[in-house]
């Protein structure tokens, strides 16, 4: 039998985050791929075992996607980057492609399409509005506008309705997977050492605890080549 159990949004986004650093995605893609796999997850559509499933693609997040004018509206093509990588991008171009009115946006290249589908909320708290048309595994089309009223009640939450129940309630998972993939993620944290045990953030101590003074990415570079590995700062 399956064992299920909750974990928090903010245990999830620190273990999400610290995967994809783990799985060599670029740095600065990293937040907005965490928050559409977390989004997606909240609406139903099992992310993260996506997330995982393609682990030898984020190393190549960076080579992106192109956007190209047609006779209905755009296209994004995607070149094979998976929507899990993409969701982000996708709802950018929505966004854009919808401000002057209704527009309709083709997806090519885009293994794992049917993601795109369970970021309702999260296209709506940006600012649009999107119905998606699956074709198969990779194409899909998309029809979009402005959205005039967000499902969002700022007292409560900035990410929809869905993200709030999550906040209160936490995600469901299969426990063995959680943990499998926390571990795993943790490869992304500053190996221990007699220096890293003496810094916080980015304030070095000496073996007294007093404040030397700010650390760099210098420091940092030298915490990773100790390790023989890469590391983002724990």
């Amino acid at each position: 039998m399956t064992t299920t159990m909750r974990a928090s949004a903010r245990e999830m986004r620190h273990m999400v985050g610290r995967y994809l650093h783990a799985r060599r995605c670029p740095g600065y893609a990293v937040n907005a791929i965490r928050d559409a796999i977390m989004a997606a997850q909240a609406e139903g559509y099992d992310a993260v075992t996506r997330m995982e499933e393609i682990r030898e693609a984020y190393a190549d997040a960076r080579t992106g996607f192109a956007v190209r004018a047609s006779e209905t509206g755009l296209v994004l093509d995607g070149a094979g980057t998976p929507a899990a990588i993409l969701a982000p991008a996708f709802v950018d171009e929505l966004a854009l492609a919808a401000a002057a009115g209704p527009a309709t946006v083709r997806v090519e290249g885009v293994p794992g399409v049917a993601m795109l589908a369970a970021l309702g909320e999260y296209a709506a708290v940006r600012g649009v509005a999107f119905r998606l048309h699956a074709d198969g595994d990779d194409t899909a089309t998309a029809t979009a506008e402005r959205v005039t009223a967000t499902p969002v009640v700022p007292a409560e939450s900035a990410a929809g309705p869905a993200m709030r129940r999550i906040l209160l309630e936490g995600y469901e998972m299969d426990a063995e997977q959680f943990w499998r993939l926390f571990h795993e993620s943790n490869e992304a944290l500053t190996p221990d050492s007699e220096l890293s045990r003496r810094h916080a953030g980015s304030q070095l101590y000496d073996e007294d605890g007093n404040l030397l003074g700010e650390a760099g990415e210098e420091t940092y570079v030298h915490l990773r080549s100790e390790s023989g590995g890469s590391a983002v700062p724990a």
